[in-house]
């Protein structure tokens, strides 16, 4: 496998060995790399690591068996020289450092500290790689990677208000255990329960079952006592999610680029103002000012497409619960403007920097060439940055999010609002009749997040539905705009869409979208459906219909799984967003359905939020800091460079698809809801994203009104 950080090198098999042709080496000594995954290092044991090498050219070349995250720092490395001449190298080490179940393999080959100019062209041959076991005698009987020892029992570990619903669900192979709810204080039982009959739940590979204990309303702090094992403690009380919900909203804060982050509200994460020189666009020599917005995720990455579906769910959570709080601990706080709506413009701010002045087009990111080293501090980022090309997905996306930010803002920011409706309809002409069933792709030698999507057709769905919405409720700037220009092409779009959507699913394996007609940042319909839903229009009843629809079909995937959750067996990439989006919908599909249907959706959409705080197979709360089982080695360049763990954010979740090397190192045997690790090396388990906390801010939104 290849690396590259502005260098160019291609890897091909000759003579039956690894041929590495280097066309440029680049500006830094990884510039080129070649790396190997797939084996572990062990603490105590003896190695021998050696291999041929040699190359066209007199050079220097770096070998280093390291740590695959972090600081990447080496456990054996050295810098050796090497010329035509067939060199045989070998070197015995001891693994002093804890056991490495994923190191990674690799050779650097770009441009070393003695080198004055680019060499160009040459090649670099590599033959007969072994890392063989010289002595374990010493080896650490504990191995690498060991997992927790997950509990038996458990439920939601930040607690309930007194009138929930509460569950315990409990692995167990025995049916109608008793089950007792304890006082923390004292162990004195308060109540005593009977658990149901155990079933298998496929997505776990364990035999569950349940006890509902929503008997007990008494606030205070308790524990539940099985024969399987005690859960971890939870709380009861009226203000049980106040901090959690000022946390998971504060992190978009702390997510911010491109300004001071001050201590008095970021704490142990303030910077310095970040990313602030001028990017280049992609291909030219053009500069533009590009400065502000989120941190997309644990890197430094600033993208439209999650960026928009982060502000479409604050704005959802804003006008289904009239969220007027302007006291969540940011700089805005007491402006006398919804905090919510705070956060929301400084990522629409941005947003509108993205936008192309002559073509409306709106650029789909603005990153590094490649991602920084893992304890990078935001400030330490200070590489060239780079616009990537425009894209039709963001700026349908961003059509839509800044026609509903003009119907938001009319009355509280009225310059505002007419400033992003006329960005609206100027990204909305770019890709009116644009149809891409490729989607974005990075260009060469631009490394960071893609987030591709060859079905645009729902984009530019949405961005059409808000705009005619926008025109409807007289937005500032619409004066002149006649609502049946949008209205005329939703039915065609509509069409559009089911047929990508159709191509791509006759596709086998292709994982370019999230589950179908879910709130993902590839499938982004429900969104437009949602909002025709509250509309008084002649799409209103087809599109509720679309929604309730969706809703059904959770309410029938969730009979089959025994902590009620809509994945089947299929836990992929960030499935806790997943399962926050899904509780989403269903409090959409709620507030425009009749009361008993309603409160069928609410009541699995509250499950969602005991999930995510630890009513799940593996006992973890997915929220850092809230609950006594959550995770503390998240993969979030911040929390890493500030040593210990940012609260409030919502970490990815199982991945049985295995996406990175730590993951198919430890995970191997797993059971797909089983499949995560909290270690910072597992990007696909155990990132952290915006687009991520925006549901549950919705979900935890809805539960407290």
């Amino acid at each position: 496998m290849t690396f590259t950080n502005g260098g160019d090198l291609e890897l091909t098999n000759t003579a039956r060995q690894l041929d590495c042709s280097i066309n440029k080496c680049g500006s830094v000594d990884y510039g080129n790399q070649a790396y190997l995954d797939g084996f572990e290092l062990v603490q105590g044991c003896e190695y021998t690591y050696s291999f041929d090498i040699c190359s066209d050219i007199e050079r220097t070349v770096e070998y280093r068996l390291q740590l695959n995250g972090g600081d990447y720092h080496a456990y054996q490395g050295d810098y050796i020289s090497i010329s035509p001449e067939v060199l045989h190298f070998s070197v015995d080490f001891t693994m002093e450092e804890a056991s490495d179940p994923a190191p990674r393999l690799v050779f650097n080959m770009g441009k070393m500290k003695d080198m004055s100019a680019d060499p160009g062209d040459h090649h670099v041959f590599i033959d007969n790689i072994r890392l063989t076991v010289k002595n374990a005698d010493n080896a650490s009987l504990a191995g690498a990677g060991s997992l927790p020892a997950y509990l038996n029992v458990n439920t939601n570990q930040v607690g309930f208000r007194p009138d929930d619903t509460k569950t315990v669900f409990v692995k167990t192979e025995n049916d109608g255990e008793d089950f007792f709810v304890c006082r923390t204080s004292d162990s004195s039982i308060i109540w005593q329960g009977k658990l149901s009959e155990t079933a298998d739940d496929p997505a776990s590979r364990t035999k569950t079952a349940r006890g509902d204990f929503s008997e007990v309303s008494e606030p205070g702090s308790y524990y539940i006592y099985t024969a399987s094992g005690a859960s971890y403690p939870f709380t009861i009380g009226e203000d049980v999610y106040n901090g959690l919900y000022k946390d998971v909203v504060s992190m978009l804060y702390r997510q911010r680029c491109g300004m001071a982050l001050e201590g008095a509200f970021a704490g142990a994460y303030a910077h310095e103002a970040c990313h602030t020189a001028p990017a280049v666009i992609y291909g030219t020599n053009t500069t533009k000012d590009v400065s502000g917005g989120w941190h997309d995720a644990g890197d430094y990455g600033r993208y439209v497409v999650p960026g928009a579906k982060t502000v479409a769910d604050l704005f959802a959570a804003y006008e289904d619960y009239s969220l007027m709080s302007d006291d969540m601990g940011i700089p805005e706080s007491g402006n006398g403007f919804p905090d919510l709506l705070d956060e929301a413009k400084y990522e629409l701010d941005w947003m509108l920097k993205m936008q192309d002045e002559k073509t409306g087009g709106v650029y789909h990111k603005v990153t590094c060439s490649n991602f920084p080293a893992m304890d990078a501090a935001p400030e330490e980022e200070t590489e060239e940055l780079i616009i990537s090309p425009i894209s039709v997905t963001a700026t349908g996306d961003f059509a839509a999010v800044m026609a509903k930010a003009s119907v938001i803002y009319k009355d509280r920011d009225p310059e505002f609002a007419k400033t992003a409706y006329g960005a609206a309809v100027k990204a909305w002409d770019y890709i009116a009749d644009k149809e891409d069933t490729i989607g974005f792709l990075n260009p060469d030698g631009v490394e960071t997040g893609e987030y591709p999507d060859a079905v645009t057709a729902d984009e530019r769905y949405w961005a059409t539905a808000e705009l005619y919405l926008a025109c409807l409720a007289s937005a500032p700037g619409s004066e002149n705009d006649d609502p049946a220009k949008y209205s005329s092409r939703l039915e065609e779009l509509a069409r559009q869409y089911d047929e990508e959507k159709a191509a791509q699913n006759s596709q086998a394996g292709s994982d370019n979208a999230s589950p179908d007609n879910r709130l993902g940042w590839a499938d982004i319909i429900s969104y437009a459906w949602y909002d025709l839903a509250k509309s008084d229009t002649e799409f209103s009843s087809a599109a509720k219909t679309k929604l309730t629809d969706e809703a059904d079909k959770m309410l029938e995937a969730s009979q089959k799984d025994r902590y009620f959750m809509c994945l089947g067996t299929d836990y992929y990439w960030g499935s806790n967003m997943g399962i926050a989006s899904d509780a989403e919908l269903l409090y959409m599909a709620a507030n425009i359905s009749d009361d008993a249907k309603a409160a069928e959706y609410r009541s699995l959409a509250s499950r969602a939020l005991d999930y995510l705080l630890g009513a799940n197979a593996l006992g973890y709360s997915f929220i850092t800091g809230y609950g006594t089982f959550f995770p503390k080695d998240i993969h979030h360049r911040p929390s890493l460079a500030a040593g210990k763990v940012m609260p409030g954010l919502l970490a990815g979740g199982a991945d049985n698809r295995m996406e990175d090397p730590y993951a198919e190192s430890v995970l191997s045997e797993a059971a797909p809801s089983m499949c995560y690790v909290d270690n910072s090396q597992s990007y696909s388990t155990n990132e952290i994203a915006i687009y991520w906390n925006s549901p549950f801010i919705y979900i935890l939104s809805a539960e407290m009104k």
